[in-house]
């Protein structure tokens, strides 16, 4: 038995499709993006194994117990301010490779400790960009300097 589509019913179908179509594009982009965020451990950056021992080519370990979990690289100038004081500039990128990769770029200036440090010794940076997981991070990183080589930075 051949059926016949009446006008009515066809209007009624296309209006059924259209609903079902607009709900489900509506719920795909109703659904929320996903948020990054700043890494929520410390990070341990470890400059030791570099011969300037304050900047250059470092390890990044996070965790306890701590594993690697990325690189740093950073370039830094120093400008004598005292006889017994060098303020440095450092210009660096983090690179997390476990977990939420991305790069972390950051800029920071702080007094360079002579042989007679006492530690922790704490500065600030700014975070200047980002890749990856952490493209639109911004604001403040947080250095605790805890030896001649190694530090812990937070982000805020």
């Amino acid at each position: 038995m051949l059926r016949t589509l009446t006008s009515k019913k066809i209007w009624t179908l296309a209006a059924l499709t259209a609903t079902v179509l607009t709900a489900a594009t509506s719920a795909v982009s109703a659904a929320p993006a996903p948020q990054w965020k700043p890494p929520a451990q410390v990070l341990h950056l470890d400059f030791s194994g570099d011969p300037q021992s304050f900047g250059g080519v470092g390890i990044v370990r996070s965790g306890r117990p701590s594993v690697q979990v990325g690189m740093v690289y950073d370039l830094c100038n120093k400008d004598s301010i005292s006889l017994r004081t060098d303020l440095i500039f450092c210009a660096g990128v983090i690179r997390l490779i476990h977990g939420n990769k991305g790069t972390i770029a950051f800029e920071a200036a702080a007094p360079r400790p002579g042989l007679a440090a006492k530690y922790p010794i704490h500065f600030d940076g700014a975070v200047t960009g980002g890749t990856g997981y952490y493209k639109k991070l911004s604001g403040q990183v947080n250095f605790t300097q805890t030896g001649p080589s190694t530090y812990d930075v937070t982000f805020s």
